[in-house]
């Protein structure tokens, strides 16, 4: 009568270390699952970052309103205008100094940064550039008429609205006054088919694979329906909003970038390593100096 007593209690003990066996051999399994999934995630990060490498320069940073941004690699820095220390600027009208009077040939400065020429500023058109903060150039080849090459320049452009943060309203309005200006210049009206919503860089596929946030901005692209300066011109304003805080990255290409410059990969990767601090919008802090890991034009 033991005999099939113990066959049970054999049976049950072989079909709970089954259990057992199989259990262990389960989490093992998505043990080397989610191994597998790190090892993937780690190298699509690095893949990524990789191909910003290539593609694009170090990062320039502006410390005084808190972004950085990185520009495709064939784009330079403009240097920013030197600020005069704040000795030299008190010292100007004084009696029997030679700096700062009125009838110096080529002097219009006064100390104030409303005074001081920004050489980064336009000069192929009559336009000024509101809270410029950075400015790169690069030279640019194009086709033209009847397959024909232009040598043009591209320029990148940095704008914020961190100068207006004492005057909330005229803040808030800053991208729309961006539109203005540039639609006022090129005499165009702008109007809905102009714009594009939430363009996301890079999207948000991409961006989930990489572990890269994807920026979402606001995009008004017009066209110079004349030569400026030599060629046809096209002019795109990305426009991005953390909080308070309105930045506008402006291109300014020749019409029908030539496709060796690869700015159809390089731009959109540029965007996306546009960085802001904080969401509060705060005045630039004085006698701060604009720093840049990228070489000078």
């Amino acid at each position: 009568m033991r005999a099939p007593c113990l066959n049970h209690r054999v049976q049950r003990f072989s079909l709970g270390w089954a259990c057992c066996v199989a259990a262990l051999l389960g989490i093992a399994g998505c043990g080397a699952d989610l191994y597998q999934q790190r090892i993937d995630a780690t190298r699509a990060m690095f893949a990524h970052q990789e191909q910003l490498n290539q593609n694009l320069q170090g990062a320039w940073g502006d410390q005084e309103v808190g972004i950085s941004l990185r520009v495709p690699t064939q784009f330079l820095l403009m240097p920013p205008p030197v600020k005069p220390a704040a000795g030299a600027a008190a010292d100007k009208g004084k009696p029997g100094s030679d700096k700062g009077t009125s009838g110096d040939k080529g002097d219009t400065k006064s100390g104030s940064d409303e005074d001081i020429i920004d050489d980064r500023q336009p000069t192929y058109m009559n336009i000024g550039l509101p809270g410029l903060r950075g400015a790169f150039r690069a030279p640019l080849k194009a086709a033209g008429d009847k397959n024909s090459a232009i040598e043009g320049e591209g320029f990148i452009y940095v704008l914020t609205n961190h100068h207006l943060a004492d005057q909330p309203e005229q803040a808030g309005d800053f991208k729309k006054n961006v539109a203005q200006i540039l639609g006022d210049a090129l005499h165009k009206s702008i109007d809905k088919n102009d714009w594009r919503e939430n363009d996301r860089f890079p999207p948000e596929a991409k961006a989930k694979q990489s572990f890269v946030k994807s920026l979402s901005y606001d995009t008004l692209i017009l066209n110079s329906e004349e030569p400026i300066a030599g060629y046809y011109r096209e002019f795109t304003a990305y426009m991005y909003t953390q909080g308070s805080i309105q930045v506008v990255v402006l291109t300014v290409f020749p019409k029908d970038v030539e496709p060796s410059e690869k700015l159809n990969d390089r731009l959109p990767l540029c965007l996306e390593t546009l960085t802001v601090s904080g969401d509060k919008l705060l005045l630039p802090s004085t006698g701060g100096v604009q720093s840049s890991n990228s070489p000078t034009f």
